[in-house]
C-alpha cells in the first residue's frame, strides 16, 4: 500500500462471548452485516473444561483422603479462583477505519489476512485451547476475537493438567524477563509478527508505531497512545451514529409517503361525502315519508358515521404527518454535525501520527548529537596529545586539523566555556 503504511494491532480483550457470538447486539454493530461475520470455533466452555480436565481431576481427587481437599467441579474451582481466569481473549486487527474500514478494498484484504491467521492459530498454540473464535465484519473495521483456555500439562503441583497462563506459555517456549517483558507480551509479539508476515502477503505495507523507541514507558507516549485510541473509538461511534440517523431518515420518508397517500384518499372521500341536509324526502298528504325504507335509513346513518370517522382520522393523520416531518428536519440537522465530528477525529488521528513521527525524529537527533559530541571529543583529545608530543615544526599541522573539524555546536560551546568565551544560549 502507498502512504505511511498500515499497523498491526494485538491486545487483550474482555471476553464477552455473548457479544462475540451476537447473542445481543451493541450500538456500534451494523445488524445488516452481521451475516458476513465468520465463526471459526464455537464450543460450550463448560463442555470443553470436562474434555480437558476431567481425567486429571479424577486422578487428583483419588489421591486425596479428605473430602474437603477434593475438587468437585474444576470449572467452578477456576471460576472462583483469584489467581487464574476461566479463559482469556486476544483481539487482532489490521489497520484502522481510515485504511481498512469494513466495505472497503483494504477491509476486504484485511479480512482475508485475518482469516488465514485464524486458521493457523491453534496449530501454532497447542497449549492455548481455542473454544470460540469469530471474525467480526459488522463493525467499523474487521477484527478477530480469539477466546482460549491456557492448558499446562505434566504439572507436579495441583492437577497434572491444569489452567495456567504462565506455564502454558512457558511450555510453548515463552519466558518472562521481568515486568516489562512478560511471557504474554513475548507471545503476543510473536503472534503480531506472524500476522505481519501474512498481511504483507496480502499486499499490506506494515509499519510499527513506536518501533526502535528508547523510551517506551514515557508518560507522554502512553498518553498519546490513549488519546489516539480514544479518537479512533470516537470515529467509530460517530460513523455508527451517522448510519443509524440515515436509516431513521429513510424510514421516516417511507412513513411520510404512506401517510400522504392515506391523507389524499381521505380528502377525496371528504369531497364526495353526501350532504344530508340537501336530502328532502317526499311526503304524502298525511305527512308520512314517501318512498323511504328502513334499510335506506340504516344506510344513511352508516354513511354519516363513516364520514365523521374519516374526518377525525384525517385530522389525526395530519398531526402525525407534521410530527414526522419535524423529526426528519431534526435528523437532517444532526447529520452535518456528525460529519464535522468525524472529520475532526480523522484530523486528530493524523495529528497523533505526526506527533509520533516527531518524537522519533527528536530521539534520532539526540542520538546523532550525542554521537557527534563523543566523536569530536575523542578527536580533540587525540589532537591535544599530538600537540603535547609533536615537535614544534609540526604543530601547524595540528592547527590545520582542528580547522577541518565541523562546528558541532553543543561540543564547541562546552570548549568555549572552558576557555572563558561562551557562545550564549544558541541551540540547533
Amino acid at each position: 500500500m502507498s502512504g505511511i503504511g498500515t499497523t498491526i494491532s494485538g491486545m487483550m480483550g474482555q471476553g464477552s462471548i455473548r457479544h462475540n457470538n451476537r447473542e445481543f447486539t451493541a450500538a456500534n454493530v451494523d445488524r445488516d452485516r452481521s451475516g458476513q461475520n465468520i465463526v471459526f470455533v464455537n464450543e460450550d466452555l463448560k463442555q470443553v473444561y470436562h474434555e480437558l480436565f476431567d481425567a486429571a481431576l479424577e486422578i487428583y481427587n483419588a489421591g486425596k483422603k479428605k473430602t474437603r481437599d477434593k475438587i468437585p467441579d474444576y470449572y467452578e474451582h477456576i471460576r472462583q479462583s483469584k489467581q487464574e481466569k476461566l479463559f482469556h481473549e486476544a483481539i487482532f486487527q489490521i489497520g484502522n477505519l481510515s485504511d481498512c474500514g469494513c466495505g472497503s478494498e483494504g477491509g476486504r484484504r484485511a479480512a482475508e489476512a485475518l482469516t488465514e491467521f485464524a486458521k493457523t492459530f491453534q496449530e501454532r498454540n497447542p497449549h492455548l485451547r481455542v473454544f470460540n473464535m469469530v471474525l467480526h465484519m459488522d463493525e467499523a473495521t474487521p477484527h478477530l476475537h480469539v477466546d482460549y483456555i491456557p492448558v499446562a500439562t505434566e504439572q507436579t503441583r495441583g492437577l497434572s493438567t491444569r489452567v495456567s497462563m504462565k506455564q502454558a506459555l512457558k511450555q510453548q517456549g515463552f519466558t518472562g524477563l521481568g515486568r516489562k517483558q512478560t511471557e504474554w507480551k513475548a507471545w503476543m509479539d510473536r503472534e503480531k509478527d506472524m500476522l505481519t508476515e501474512i498481511a504483507q502477503q496480502h499486499e499490506f505495507e506494515i509499519i510499527s508505531l513506536g518501533s526502535n523507541r528508547r523510551h517506551m514507558d514515557l508518560p507522554e507516549y502512553r498518553a498519546a497512545i490513549q488519546e489516539a485510541e480514544a479518537v479512533q473509538e470516537q470515529t467509530v461511534a460517530s460513523t455508527q451514529e451517522l448510519t443509524d440517523l440515515q436509516e431513521q431518515r429513510t424510514e421516516l420518508k417511507r412513513e411520510i409517503k404512506s401517510l400522504s397517500g392515506a391523507s389524499a384518499a381521505l380528502k377525496a372521500a371528504e369531497r364526495v361525502r353526501v350532504d344530508f341536509d340537501a336530502i328532502r324526502p317526499e311526503k304524502t298528504l298525511t305527512g308520512a315519508v314517501k318512498g323511504v325504507t328502513v334499510e335506506q335509513i340504516r344506510e344513511l346513518k352508516a354513511a354519516a358515521m363513516s364520514g365523521a370517522a374519516s374526518k377525525q382520522e384525517n385530522v389525526e393523520l395530519k398531526k402525525e404527518n407534521a410530527a414526522l416531518r419535524k423529526d426528519k428536519a431534526e435528523l437532517q440537522k444532526k447529520v452535518p454535525s456528525i460529519m464535522d465530528r468525524m472529520e475532526a477525529a480523522a484530523k486528530q488521528n493524523q495529528l497523533e501520527r505526526l506527533r509520533y513521527e516527531n518524537m522519533e525524529l527528536k530521539e534520532a537527533l539526540e542520538e546523532e548529537r550525542s554521537f557527534s559530541d563523543r566523536l569530536l571529543e575523542g578527536i580533540d583529545r587525540v589532537l591535544d596529545m599530538l600537540e603535547r608530543h609533536l615537535p614544534k615544526q609540526l604543530l601547524d599541522l595540528v592547527d590545520k586539523a582542528r580547522d577541518l573539524l565541523p562546528e558541532h555546536q553543543s561540543y564547541r560551546q562546552e570548549q568555549q566555556r572552558e576557555k572563558g568565551h561562551s557562545w550564549g544560549d544558541m541551540s540547533l
